[in-house]
C-alpha cells in the first residue's frame, strides 16, 4: 500500500510539471511588450500605490497622434453604473457615429468606455484627471458628444471594465475627453 501511495503521488507531480510546462509553451507566444525606461521605474515606485494611478501612469494617452475624434450619439447605456465609492471602472456604452472629425471610421455603431461615468468630466481629481476631460455633466441615452477616443482601452486603464457587451464584435474605445456636441 505505501508504494501504491508513492507511485500515485509521483504520478500526480510529473502530471502537474508536464501541464505547467505545455501552458508555458504555447505554439505562438504572446509577443512581449516594452515599456520605457521611464514607465517602468515610474511602476516600480508606484507598485504600493493604488490600481487608478498606477493605470494613469502607465500610458500617457493620445500623444502620438493615435486618437480618433467623433461626434456621436448615445444609442444604449446596457444595466446601471456602479456607485464610485464601490471601486474606480470604465463603463462601455454603445454610441451611433454621427461624424468623424479625425481619424478613421468606417462603422455607424462604436463601443466607447468612460471613465467613473457617474462623476462629471471637469469633477474628476484622482490621478486618471490628466487622461479624462470634458465638460459633460451626465451620460444618458440620446445625448449627442463629441470625443476623443483611443484604441485599446488598456492603453490608458487596466483596472476594473463594465463592460455589457462581452461578445460583440465592435472595438472598444477609451473616451479621453468628452464634451457637449451642439
Amino acid at each position: 500500500m505505501k508504494y501504491l501511495t508513492t507511485v500515485f503521488s509521483a504520478l500526480i507531480v510529473s502530471a502537474f510539471l508536464v501541464s505547467t510546462t505545455c501552458a508555458q509553451t504555447d505554439s505562438t507566444p504572446a509577443p512581449a511588450k516594452k515599456v520605457p525606461a521611464k514607465t517602468a521605474k515610474t511602476m516600480k515606485k508606484d507598485a504600493a500605490a493604488p490600481a487608478a494611478t498606477a493605470s494613469a501612469k502607465a500610458a500617457p494617452a493620445g500623444k502620438n497622434n493615435d486618437t480618433l475624434v467623433v461626434t456621436a450619439r448615445i444609442t444604449e447605456i446596457a444595466g446601471k453604473f456602479a456607485p464610485n465609492d464601490l471601486y474606480n471602472y470604465v463603463y462601455i456604452m454603445k454610441y451611433r457615429v454621427l461624424s468623424v472629425d479625425k481619424g478613421i471610421y468606417k462603422g455607424q455603431d462604436i463601443l466607447i468606455g468612460q471613465y467613473n461615468p457617474l462623476i462629471p468630466r471637469a469633477q474628476i481629481k484622482d490621478a486618471m484627471k490628466k487622461c479624462v476631460s470634458g465638460n459633460v455633466e451626465k451620460f444618458e441615452v440620446g445625448a449627442k458628444q463629441k470625443l476623443t477616443l483611443i484604441t485599446p482601452i488598456d492603453k490608458v486603464w487596466k483596472d476594473a471594465v463594465d463592460d455589457e457587451y462581452p461578445d460583440s464584435e465592435l472595438e472598444k474605445y477609451f473616451a479621453l475627453r468628452t464634451d457637449v456636441a451642439k
